[in-house]
C-alpha cells in the first residue's frame, strides 16, 4: 500500500515560517537537552508511549546524563542518548537545506535548530510511532498537524499554540485534533 500524498506540505511551512523569527537558535546540546525534556516529560509519556519506548532507552526516566558525542575522524557526526544503536540522535545537517527526521534520528542544519522545528520533527516520529498505519499516513497531513499543535501547546505554552493554530487556519491547513486533546492541563 502507498502512503498518502503529501497535499499540506508546503500549506504547512509557509505558517510555520511566519512564526520562525520569534525563536532563537539553539546548538546541538541545547536541542537535543530541549528534546530530552520533551520526550522525558509525564504529559508525553502518556500520549505517546510507543515513541517514548522508541527514542529512550531502559535509564531514560532515572536520569538523563546528557548526549554523547561520536566524533569518527575527528568530526561531529551525531549526539545521542545511551548507546549508539539506540535512541535520540541529533545529526549536524552540513551542507543541507533542509531538517529530517529518519527513524530515531533528526538532522538539523544550523538554520533549523529552534524550539518550533524541533517539535515538528518530533511529531513526525511521533505519527510514525504512535497512529495506526502512521508510515502510510501524508508526512504532513491532517493528523500530523494535530500532533505538532499538541506538542507546541505543551512544551511552548498557549500563546504560540494559538498563533501557530491561527497561522494554520489561515493558510488553510488541516487538523485532526480529537486524539489528542487540546487544552488540558500543561
Amino acid at each position: 500500500m502507498k502512503p498518502e500524498r503529501d497535499y499540506q506540505r508546503s500549506w504547512l511551512y509557509r505558517s510555520e515560517w511566519e512564526l520562525h523569527a520569534q525563536y532563537s537558535t539553539l546548538n546541538l546540546h541545547e536541542s537535543w537537552r530541549f528534546l530530552a525534556e520533551v520526550i522525558g516529560s509525564e504529559w508525553f509519556c502518556e500520549k505517546f508511549p510507543a515513541t517514548f519506548k522508541y527514542l529512550g532507552s531502559a535509564d531514560w526516566t532515572t536520569g538523563l546524563y546528557g548526549p554523547q558525542e561520536y566524533r569518527p575522524n575527528g568530526r561531529l557526526h551525531y549526539l545521542h542518548y545511551g548507546d549508539r544503536r539506540r535512541g535520540l540522535k541529533l545529526r549536524p545537517g552540513y551542507r543541507r537545506r533542509h531538517a529530517e527526521s529518519c527513524g530515531a534520528t533528526i538532522t538539523l542544519p544550523v538554520w533549523s535548530r529552534n524550539p518550533l522545528t524541533l517539535l515538528h520533527e518530533l511529531a513526525h516520529v511521533c505519527c510514525w510511532m504512535d497512529l495506526h498505519r502512521g508510515d502510510l499516513l501524508s508526512a504532513h497531513g491532517k493528523e500530523f498537524a494535530g500532533i505538532y499543535l499538541t506538542l507546541v501547546e505543551k512544551r511552548l505554552g498557549v500563546q504560540d499554540y494559538e498563533q501557530l493554530a491561527a497561522s494554520m487556519r489561515e493558510h488553510k491547513v488541516k487538523i485532526l485534533t480529537s486524539r489528542f486533546d487540546q487544552h488540558s492541563d500543561h
